[in-house]
């Protein structure tokens, strides 16, 4: 896969996200620690709603294109 797909972005910011929540659990001194858990689940959530988005959309490209292949078939 492509290092510059939408798709990719999505997982290479997701598991960047990852590694922040990994590290705000690791560093129990940040003062606005729950918070900022909250705020990169919202941001991993929404990352992964566009995955999902996209896979849907794929799926739906590929259910469309088996049906026009059979049809011309």
């Amino acid at each position: 896969m492509s290092s510059n797909t939408p798709e990719q972005k999505n997982y290479t910011e997701i598991e960047r996200l990852e590694q922040l929540l990994s590290d705000l659990r690791d560093n129990r001194s940040t003062a606005r620690e729950t918070e900022a858990i909250r705020e990169i689940g919202l941001e991993i959530a929404v990352a992964i709603r566009e995955v999902g988005a996209m896979l849907v959309n794929v799926g739906w490209e590929q259910s469309f294109s088996v049906k026009t292949d059979a049809a011309e078939g």
